[in-house]
């Protein structure tokens, strides 16, 4: 990629600092300072900020002052996760062990150990697959450790929250889009390879745990969700695991899924991103990715669904899955159920079957009240616009014709004093306070 076109300055020194963490140099001397507000809420959207800290320790500038002190919260708050997620994962997956629940721990966990220290890859949640019909006693092996069942956020996932900050996100099949993905990794998580010692608690065979990876990223560059973090997650594992590898069934599966360009891309992305190297035939394409992920699917998506037919077909699925909950929504709002239709109705307790009845004058009272809504608004339009054609009109024609009365009253009081004299004027004043007395009194 060709150096000269640089994006944005904070993202540049960003992934500067990032690059200097992960290979262990030292950072490159910059002709100026970031806009460090910038970069802050830049690396904390992507979740790296806890690992710029590292880059910022040394650092000393009037610029930079007020923002450290937040890089600093999110180390602390990262090596806090550490803290207590290595020491609840292996007491949840024992407990699991003991329950005969097979299960196996999925990306997020998993990564710490690839990063140059495991506090730097900040865990928010850990997330297992479980396997499907366990789900009772999942939860009570949950809540024997003190965990508290949370209203999921995500459709399909299950989510358990324990004092003093763990989230445990539960899950019987893995999120994809795509049919041919679905199919692929809908594999019973027993079926997994057992980690060492456990009978129930399962991991990944190298090549698989790439594959995994890989079509997680394209979910998830697809849905817009793809971040910095994950990027360097893959990279890391892709650098500790490459020469290890059996490319060969790697590339055959990553072929059967339609992977393969969007993974070369991908790879070569994180590579100039963290390891320095440079694509400059590609550039349209990464300008385009970079872009994608940066903003989180915003910009650059005409390429990248080329890239990658997935980003498509997730904007099809959930313009397909508004239109559902519309329709839904429609139904719901035309046919309450029992228990409303109760309130408006109280004989419906004593006749059931009254029901599709009810429905109907409750549809025909709302069209009533809708139609006389409607006509006075209307109305109320109609009266509007003639206001708006009168008015004017009025105006000018009072502009022309109150000078003129006024005109004629003037002449008609001069008439009246020179045919009566002032008597009448003080006649008309004391009828006036006359008046004014008898209201008084």
């Amino acid at each position: 990629m060709n150096e000269k076109r640089i994006r944005n300055y904070e993202v540049k020194c960003l992934l500067q600092m990032l690059e200097t963490i992960i290979s262990g140099e030292e950072l490159p001397k910059w002709n100026k300072q970031p806009e460090w507000g910038s970069l802050y809420k830049l690396s904390d959207y992507h979740g790296v900020a806890n690992m710029v800290y590292y880059a910022v320790l040394g650092m000393e500038g009037e610029k930079l002052a007020p923002w450290k002190p937040k890089f600093e919260e999110r180390f602390h708050q990262a090596v806090l996760a550490e803290e207590r997620y290595s020491s609840a994962v292996p007491e949840l997956l024992n407990e699991l062990e003991a329950r005969k629940i097979h299960a196996a721990v999925l990306q997020e966990y998993r990564m710490r150990a690839f990063y140059p220290q495991q506090d730097m890859r900040g865990l928010k949640c850990v997330s297992l697959l479980v396997e499907k019909g366990k789900e009772e006693k999942l939860g009570e092996a949950l809540a024997y450790l003190d965990y508290e069942k949370k209203e999921s956020r995500t459709e399909g996932e299950e989510w358990y929250y324990k004092i003093p900050g763990v989230l445990i996100i539960i899950r019987t099949e893995l999120p994809f889009t795509n049919r041919k993905m679905q199919k692929y990794f809908a594999v019973p998580v027993k079926s997994y390879e057992k980690e060492r010692g456990h009978k129930y608690i399962h991991t990944f065979l190298p090549e698989e745990y790439y594959i995994h990876i890989i079509g997680c990223s394209a979910e998830q560059y697809a849905r817009g969700s793809l971040d910095i973090r994950d990027m360097a997650d893959l990279w890391l594992y892709y650098l500790k695991v490459y020469r290890d590898l059996d490319w060969k069934v790697i590339n055959k599966e990553l072929e059967y899924l339609k992977l393969v360009e969007f993974h070369v891309y991908l790879i070569q992305l994180a590579a100039y991103w963290f390891g320095g190297m440079l694509f400059p035939e590609n550039d349209a394409v990464f300008d385009a990715m970079e872009k994608y992920i940066l903003t989180k699917g915003m910009q650059g998506r005409k390429i990248s669904a080329t890239l990658l037919p997935l980003v498509k077909e997730v904007a099809d699925f959930y313009r397909k899955d508004l239109k559902r909950k519309r329709r839904e929504q429609m139904l719901d709002w035309a046919f309450p159920h029992m228990d409303y239709m109760n309130t408006m109705f109280p004989y419906l307790h004593r006749a059931a079957w009254l029901l599709p009845v009810c429905w109907l004058l409750r549809l025909a009272r709302m069209g009533g009240r809708q139609a006389y809504v409607t006509v006075a608004e209307r109305k109320r339009r109609a009266r509007r616009a003639w206001e708006a054609f009168w008015d004017p009109k009025a105006e000018a024609v009072r502009s022309v014709i109150g000078p003129r009365i006024d005109h004629l009253e003037k002449k008609i009081r001069n008439f009246r004093r020179k045919s009566f004299g002032l008597a009448e004027d003080v006649r008309f004043k004391l009828a006036k306070q006359v008046q004014k007395l008898k209201r008084k009194t």
